[in-house]
């Protein structure tokens, strides 16, 4: 058998083993399913061992499977590195960074920070996700995962907390006015909500008054995924909304749109960053994430 690209076919273990099948690999190195199979193949034969145990109902990883594994992940990443060494320069920086950003945060605040950085770094390329979905940060091969939390899960990954966001309830001047003023949660069942929720959540508010805890289950006037489809709603006069404070803090200050239950509190929701431990760190993404860090504190 022809001698292989050993550094390709470490890329194919890779995207196998976390992809969970040789479908899923070649859909994410973007190959035919043949292609992927003969590189394991060839790969095998060059170490002289079985990396899988395959029928036609599941595949599972050997152990000389899973510890080349980890050694191919800690090789393409010392690839990964050196190119980066030998390419980018603190004068110069240069590369491609992957990101996932939440979508409603990624609208009404990165969008200004990113225009900034990529200002000033104009030889940085962004591929930047969007989405307010959770996302694997490994799987995904992301380079760094910005992820909006009330409380963040244990995780192998290096961390770090950006900022921290307060929610807001609110509506327009010209709605309250027609429709009341809400003085205590409950009020909120009477009125026009505009509710976010991922499928399968509940259409619950909470608010918080000492150590007291109101749960109000609201029936939406609008619901969505997306908090940023309500701030126009809100600025047309067609409900309340909680809302995370970035998304309406200027219409707020103009005055467009006015706070309400100020007595009570709600939950908070931290802004984090997160990226793969066994990684190393680039100069172009360590200059986006201080340039994220210093613009947001």
């Amino acid at each position: 058998m022809p001698k292989i690209n050993q550094l390709e076919s470490l890329k194919v273990l890779k995207a196998v083993v976390e992809g969970g099948s040789f479908t899923a690999a070649a859909k994410r190195l973007n190959l035919t399913v043949a292609r992927i199979s003969k590189s394991i193949e060839r790969l095998e034969f060059e170490l002289n061992a079985k990396l899988f145990i395959r029928s036609t109902r599941y595949m599972q990883l050997t152990d000389s499977g899973e510890r080349t594994y980890r050694h191919g992940v800690k090789l393409l990443e010392q690839w990964r590195g050196l190119t980066d060494e030998l390419t980018e320069t603190l004068d110069k920086p240069k590369g491609k960074i992957k990101i996932s950003i939440p979508m409603s945060w990624g609208l009404s605040v990165f969008s200004t920070v990113l225009a900034k950085f990529m200002v000033k770094y104009p030889k940085i390329s962004i591929e930047a996700h969007m989405s307010d979905q959770y996302v694997n940060v490994i799987e995904g091969e992301y380079d760094l995962v910005l992820r909006l939390t009330s409380k963040l899960q244990d995780s192998s990954l290096l961390c770090k907390k950006l900022k921290t966001y307060k929610f807001m309830t609110c509506a327009s001047p010209e709605y309250l006015s027609k429709h009341g003023m809400p003085m205590i949660p409950e009020d909120l069942k009477n009125h026009s909500c505009l509710v976010y929720s991922q499928q399968g959540s509940r259409l619950k508010w909470q608010f918080i008054k000492g150590s007291k805890k109101t749960d109000v289950y609201i029936k939406p006037h609008l619901q969505s995924n997306n908090s940023t489809l309500f701030r126009e709603t809100l600025l047309a006069h067609q409900g309340i909304a909680l809302i995370p404070e970035f998304v309406v803090e200027n219409d707020v200050l103009s005055g467009k749109l006015i706070p309400i239950l100020t007595d009570y509190s709600n939950q908070e929701l931290n802004l984090y960053s997160l990226r793969a431990a066994d990684h190393m760190l680039s100069m172009r993404l360590k200059l986006l994430n201080d340039f994220i860090y210093d613009e947001l504190t």
